[in-house]
């Protein structure tokens, strides 16, 4: 699917009070560096929480991390994130009612999910299709009055799998109804009218379709999205990597890049030596050996060079992993020295592949 414009022709322009497209990819951008923090510590305390009500609300808080924190990616050019995976069918209609369980209950709403058939069908486009789902119930919680019944029902068809989502609200009026999907106006509070419009654009992008099967009283949304072509028995669960006896030097002056690198490699048997500035890495004795370096441009822009041989000088030849956000890349007089390049905002996934690749497959 392609990334959609910061700002398409037609739709809300830079003006006094709206941000260019310069201001909003800078904002993007920390948005998704703030999400990669984020993901790191849930990962974190998914693997020290208990099974129970807290594993549960972590995996769901990651699973919402994970996919603003790809939206936002997608957004500056930074292409898909790995986790953008298909998805098994049961798993969206999970984690939709688990995300929008808490607006809920604030609002004495009983989420229903019943599932037929489509248990083990797999979508492609995951993601996409999670979103379209989550919008779909946030606006059927919005317009339910107390006390009443939201359901998403779940089934599987030749053609894909329709995710069905239905309440007991006043419903859509006709001539709202003729519009739903193409005009922008909303009559859900606080709501812009971008929700519906979007979801159906995203829907057709993706070779789905949504549609409004019965205005209401009581409105119902019909999802219909396409299987994917990969079967479900080709997929296994990633074995966790292991980085036992490493000793990585990571050169960062982001305090919470840095505490997430930190906990993320010591978590997988990482011994890591963490320094922040140019003044630390002079002084940085390597005499007890390394088995590579992370370093990003940040503490050492005034003059990268120099800083990448006294760099080389400490850490001799172990392999050099550049953690930036330069839109340009390696700089050219960093290319030769440099073995691989994780581009910031990340996932620290990518992080852990790459030192796993260059430390060699015994990891």
């Amino acid at each position: 699917m392609k990334p959609r414009p910061l700002a398409p022709v037609g739709e809300a322009q830079p003006g006094p009070n709206r941000p260019g497209q310069a201001e909003l990819a800078a904002a993007l951008h920390e948005v998704s560096n703030a999400l990669t923090v984020v993901l790191g510590w849930l990962d974190i305390a998914s693997e020290r929480a208990e099974p129970g009500a807290t594993q549960d609300a972590v995996d769901v808080a990651r699973t919402y991390a994970t996919l603003g924190h790809g939206l936002a990616r997608r957004a500056i050019g930074a292409g898909a994130d790995a986790t953008e995976i298909e998805k098994s069918a049961s798993g969206i209609a999970r984690a939709a009612v688990l995300g929008v369980t808490p607006s809920a209950d604030r609002k004495r709403v009983a989420l229903r999910l019943e599932t037929s058939t489509g248990l083990d069908d797999w979508v492609a486009d995951g993601d996409a299709a999670l979103r379209v789902v989550l919008n779909l119930l946030l606006n059927a919680v919005a317009f339910s009055p107390a006390g009443a019944n939201v359901t998403l029902s779940l089934s599987s068809t030749d053609d894909g799998v329709v995710f069905r989502v239905s309440d007991e609200g006043p419903g859509i009026e006709a001539e709202r109804a003729a519009t739903l999907f193409i005009a922008p106006e909303s009559t859900r509070p606080g709501g812009s009218g971008i929700g519906l419009r979007h979801s159906a654009e995203l829907a057709r992008e993706c070779g789905a379709e949504l549609v409004l099967s019965r205005p209401g009283p009581g409105a119902c949304f019909e999802l219909l999205w396409p299987h994917s072509e990969t079967k479900s028995g080709a997929r296994h669960p990633p074995v966790p990597v292991r980085l036992e006896g490493a000793r990585v030097l990571v050169l960062e002056d982001d305090p919470a890049i840095l505490g997430l690198i930190e906990l993320a490699l010591e978590t997988r048997g990482a011994n890591v030596v963490a320094i922040t500035t140019r003044d630390e890495l002079e002084a940085f004795d390597a005499t007890t050996g390394l088995s590579a370096a992370l370093f990003d441009l940040s503490p050492i822009a005034d003059d990268p060079t120099a800083a990448l041989e006294t760099l080389r000088a400490r850490v001799g030849s172990v392999p050099l992993v550049l953690i930036s956000g330069s839109p340009n890349g390696v700089p050219d007089v960093l290319e030769r020295e440099v073995h691989a390049w994780v581009r910031k905002p990340f996932e620290m996934g990518e992080v852990i592949e790459v030192l796993r690749t260059l430390l060699g497959p015994k990891r």
